[in-house]
């Protein structure tokens, strides 16, 4: 068992813009050295996106990965696995902790090589994804062989946690460790609202997400098209920026700390196709925003009965719900009211650091 006041945990992810993942490593690693002054977090990660610039703020040490990409290229895996190979025998972890379904991988092989106890986190499992059947099954595998060279696949909702337990011989080292998140400081409504551009009279739709096709935001833009009387604004970048820019929706970008301005919203709506535990949800349920949120992945771990769950890709559910919400202030109250206590009772910050770190000196 190692000593937890003197304990190394070397974190990777893939990329450093600031997704879940990311903002899940850097929870981890600037809280790591609380109560324990020697213990000590490094981050390899590929990019100089906000996660670098956050963690250099807190004075957390970042190894660049430059050959970390999403998309696979042998000659650059072969690359980065020989690197990977290097960090983790000149940094000489306690704890190698890997994150993002393909630097998981080839991290959790360099930690089976070299005997250093690798932790697993399944942020979503990839095969759940909308993909070829072939496609897949061949991701399933490589999910599987991750879990098999880790000592602990740490889950963070109950679905991937009951799919990771029926997996042949891996089963036994699933672990389900809901993520949470600390206070905000939101901005008052009158004060969002004025910084958003939004007028007190406007009732107002809204979420935060990266314009990706997972997100399902052109679900929510056609729901859009039928609910004239509401506003719709998105906070967030990403590819799908050209496509949706000829929609209804309000696209603001990139606004820094973009969940002090949830007050600002009459509802919040997340109409995702794939998601793990959405910290977006958590935010809004902090916000005591009443949601309507896809019926996939995590999701239904923080909402439960506490809001609406459409299926993904469904429009006329979207309209349906919003809608609920557009003739009834009281129901708008009640539901926001029950999410947020549902968030304090279930998703204790302190309880999510405790229970990672125990599994570090096991």
């Amino acid at each position: 068992m190692l000593n937890p006041a003197k304990i190394k945990v070397l974190y990777l992810v893939t990329k450093s813009n600031w997704g879940g993942a990311q903002r899940y490593v850097y929870d981890l690693a600037t809280h790591l050295g609380s109560g324990t002054p020697s213990a000590e977090a490094v981050v390899a990660c590929g990019g100089e996106g906000l996660l670098v610039r956050k963690l250099g703020e807190k004075k957390i040490r970042v190894i660049p990965l430059p050959d970390a990409q999403r998309d696979i290229a042998i000659f650059k895996e072969i690359k980065l696995l020989i690197q990977l190979f290097k960090i983790v025998k000149s940094e000489k972890p306690d704890v190698l902790h890997v994150n993002s379904s393909k630097l998981a991988g080839l991290g959790a092989f360099i930690g089976f090589v070299t005997r250093t106890r690798t932790i697993f986190t399944v942020h979503g499992w990839p095969f759940n994804e909308d993909r070829p059947w072939w496609q897949r099954l061949l991701i399933y595998k490589f999910s599987w062989l991750t879990s098999f060279f880790s000592d602990i696949t740490i889950t963070i909702t109950q679905s991937d946690f009951a799919q990771g337990k029926r997996m042949p011989f891996v089963g036994h080292k699933m672990r389900m460790i809901h993520n949470a998140i600390e206070q905000i400081d939101f901005y008052s409504r009158d004060e969002a609202r004025k910084k958003l551009g939004l007028d007190e009279s406007d009732f107002v739709v809204g979420s935060i997400g990266e314009l990706h096709k997972n997100k399902g935001f052109i679900y929510l833009a056609k729901a859009a098209e039928h609910l004239p009387n509401a506003k719709f604004v998105i906070m967030g970048e990403g590819e799908e920026r050209n496509s949706l820019d000829k929609t209804k929706l309000r696209l603001l970008g990139q606004v820094p700390d973009a969940s002090r301005y949830l007050k600002a919203f009459d509802i919040f709506v997340l109409p995702s196709l794939k998601e793990g535990l959405p910290y977006v949800l958590l935010e809004a349920s902090q916000a005591r925003l009443p949601v309507v949120a896809s019926n996939v992945g995590g999701i239904i771990d923080i909402v439960g009965n506490a809001g609406f769950l459409p299926w993904p890709k469904n429009s006329k559910d979207l309209i349906y719900f919003i809608k609920q919400f557009t003739k009834n202030n009281q129901l708008r109250l009640d539901l926001g009211l029950k999410l947020q206590n549902r968030l304090i009772e279930k998703f204790s910050f302190d309880k999510f650091l405790k229970e990672t770190y125990k599994l570090y000196t096991r």
